[in-house]
């Protein structure tokens, strides 16, 4: 519950940073800058909190009393592999700009160096609380981290330079955390010969997780990037300036990141039930029961589409409200974006609980092999797509329609290999509901008018009642899926 609780806290302040950051900046091409530096960084620093808190834990936990062996050697590990991505990350800062066609890049990234590298160090101390259950603890340090982060990013902005002051204040905050984490947790002590852990394995534990972590962090962020590097292209052409162009693609940029905010949403809302996935997979699958691994699985599955239909599909119909709850009137433009990105993130989100099914199965391998045909299918499908678009909001939809493909791609190739390795599929009659039940949300709630931020709310709230009442009029929801959403909520 501590756990849950600071990760709820933490979506709500990186929320407010995302909403409140395009009125701090007053200008979308500040804010796409900004969005374009940490999106890129974000691939990394997720990674790392992931696979550092992963690895640390379970060495820390197999033998509580190396604890404090496995912790000195997770920090000098993470210092390791932290200090070469950061110091990786500022000398070839130059050749990433270059690559995004945006000189102004080379500075941010040099500092969002120092993110990398503390993060590597914060999370190793996070893996040593995890590994021991001291969860509370985890919870207050990560709740502190979040609060200064916010502070930190939001007061930078405030300063009146821009993007330069919100990446500043990021690494201020991480900066900060990775001082406190370690006067808190400590430094470990040193192995006697025969109790320290070998390299070899610690770094083949980490390397699948890197592997897979890398794809589906990419999945979601790096159309940013994509789209920045082709809209400046395609700007150059007609620009008086290069500088210009630039700027004209870093608009289109913060337009799309905003949209992205309220896509993610369906994603946020179900990855609790990965958490939940895994251990009764991984433990159906090592005592040989394949009917309860079976059962998991496709009631996993099942709930999470239509749970992610019931949210996304009125956030598509009402997107120009939802947009204009949080963002001044310019960002409409990313509204078409939103409508469509809203869709391929809720396919993104069931192939999450699927990929953790198959992992669960001990079959991780798969499910990286997958995100990265995801991943590349993404990163094609943006690049022709906007190329075809031309400079305009209909890039921001090519964008979105080439994420969404890709999120599909992984979607469809996770599902195939569901049903080959253990016969589980979600029944058509339950997909042709499904879908329908989408259309009468998408419909109420574009049917509405949503011109103000309360109708907007109206929107969205009838739009989901309308779902809803198709799942229950049709008899694809009943009272045993209440009992498990009331289960699923008690777990998270």
């Amino acid at each position: 519950m501590s756990i849950a609780g600071a990760k709820a806290y933490f979506i709500l302040t990186s929320y407010a940073v995302q909403l409140l950051l395009p009125r701090i900046f007053g200008e979308a091409k500040e804010f796409g800058l900004y969005s374009a530096t940490m999106s890129g960084v974000a691939i990394l620093t997720n990674v790392l909190i992931v696979a550092t808190i992963q690895s640390v834990s379970k060495f820390v936990s197999e033998d509580e009393s190396r604890a404090e062996i496995a912790l000195r050697q997770g920090l000098r590990i993470q210092a390791l592999v932290g200090g070469i991505l950061a110091l990786a990350l500022f000398t070839f800062a130059p050749a990433v700009a270059r690559a995004l066609l945006d000189d102004q890049l080379t500075r941010l990234l040099r500092i969002a160096s120092v993110v990398v590298f503390a993060y590597s160090l914060y999370a190793a101390a996070v893996g040593s609380l995890n590994g021991r259950h001291m969860f509370a603890q985890q919870a207050r340090l990560d709740a502190t981290f979040s609060t200064l982060r916010t502070v930190g990013i939001l007061g930078g902005a405030a300063l009146g330079v821009g993007a330069l002051g919100a990446v500043a204040g990021f690494a201020t905050a991480a900066t900060t955390i990775v001082t406190i984490s370690l006067i808190w947790v400590g430094f470990g002590k040193p192995a006697k010969p025969g109790e320290k852990i070998h390299r070899r394995r610690w770094l083949g534990f980490m390397a699948p997780i890197w592997t897979y972590q890398i794809c589906l962090n990419g999945i979601l962020l790096i159309d940013l990037q994509v789209l920045k590097r082709t809209a400046t292209e395609i700007a150059l052409s007609g620009a008086t300036s290069i500088q210009a162009a630039v700027d004209v693609a870093n608009q289109y940029v913060g337009y799309y990141r905003a949209a992205q905010t309220f896509a993610f949403v369906p994603y946020q809302l179900i990855i609790s039930m990965t958490f939940i996935v895994f251990p009764m997979i991984s433990k159906a699958t090592s005592l040989g029961d394949r009917e309860a691994a079976k059962s998991t699985i496709q009631h996993a599955m099942r709930l999470s589409l239509l749970l992610l239909l019931l949210v996304a599909a009125p956030i598509s119909g009402a997107a120009e409200g939802v947009m204009r709850i949080a963002y001044p009137a310019d960002y409409l433009a990313g509204a078409s974006a939103l409508a469509i990105l809203v869709f391929g993130v809720a396919a993104f989100a069931l192939f999450a609980v699927a990929a953790t099914a198959i992992s669960g199965a001990g079959k991780p391998s798969i499910a990286a092999m997958i995100a990265g045909v995801s991943l590349a299918t993404v990163i094609v499908a943006n690049r022709i797509l906007i190329m075809r678009a031309g400079l305009g909001e209909q890039s921001l939809q090519a964008a979105a329609t080439g994420t969404t493909i890709g999120m599909g791609v992984a979607l469809a190739l996770s599902t195939w290999v569901l049903r080959r390795e253990f016969g589980v599929f979600i029944a058509p009659l339950t997909w042709g509901r499904a879908v329908l039940a989408a259309g009468a949300g998408y419909v109420a709630a574009r049917t509405i008018p949503h011109d103000s931020v309360p109708m907007a709310i109206v929107a969205l709230g009838a739009g989901f009642l309308a779902a809803l009442a198709a799942l229950v009029v049709t008899r694809e929801l009943h009272t045993e899926d209440w009992h498990a959403l009331r289960r699923i909520a008690r777990r998270d």
